[in-house]
């Protein structure tokens, strides 16, 4: 079964998901970007809180794409306790270089590392082998632009199963995320990524600065466990 995973952005968001604890609690600042961060005091309280209840990812901010800066914003989220670290790799002219750049760093790290793609930004699913060689242990693909647009959007049923397949072949964890909707999960569920993650449709009015409703968790929690069921 495809397991799911929610962004919170405090440690009062993560509280409110105690009944409904996702399989992996994402760590972000909605606020600060695309994949914003949050003070590493929020994500090492949030960590202490769930005592190993469920899996933990944090992102590590919008980011320049240059190996020293992204390696020492990785290492210090990762000195928090988190599970995995999530890394966004822009579009930019030096991005292949700056994989390059990643390769011995990444892979001394004891802590798994997500290269995260945009759906909005490349079509260019070649890069899951660069970013296997830069050290990363899993790649998900999002959106940079948090406009109202999702992810099907930008990438058809057909690229995503393209994405999802070339992770496999390289024996990457893999995640479908990008201002998913509730009823996005019946078209990206059978596609077979190891997990989905959501933001907005967890928030009110689905935008995903506002506050999280539970509710909504709860309401995806039981969509994903219905395919499970029925498998």
């Amino acid at each position: 079964m495809t397991k799911w995973l929610a962004s919170v952005q405090s440690l009062e968001e993560a509280k409110a998901l105690q009944q409904t604890l996702p399989d992996i609690l994402d760590l972000k600042d909605p606020a600060r970007g695309a994949l914003g961060a949050l003070p590493l005091t929020t994500v090492e309280a949030v960590v202490q809180w769930l005592e190993g209840r469920c899996e933990t990812s944090a992102t590590v901010g919008d980011l320049v794409m240059h190996p020293d800066v992204i390696v020492e914003a990785v290492k210090a989220m990762a000195a928090t306790g988190v599970d995995y670290v999530k890394v966004g790799l822009f579009s930019d002219p030096k991005l292949e270089a700056c994989l390059a750049g990643l390769h011995e760093e990444l892979s001394e790290l004891k802590t798994p590392v997500i290269a995260v793609l945009f759906a909005d930004q490349t079509r260019n699913i070649s890069l899951i082998s660069r970013i296997k060689q830069a050290g990363f242990s899993g790649v998900m693909v999002d959106t940079a632009s948090k406009n109202g647009q999702r992810l099907m959007d930008h990438w058809n049923s057909t690229e995503l199963k393209a994405f999802i397949s070339q992770a496999r072949e390289h024996q990457l964890l893999c995640g479908l995320a990008g201002a998913l909707a509730l009823e996005d999960i019946d078209s990206l569920e059978p596609l077979g990524a190891d997990y989905l993650g959501f933001r907005s449709a967890l928030c009110d009015r689905r935008q995903r600065t506002l506050s999280l409703q539970p509710e909504r968790a709860l309401a995806i929690q039981e969509r994903l466990q219905s395919y499970g069921l029925a498998s």
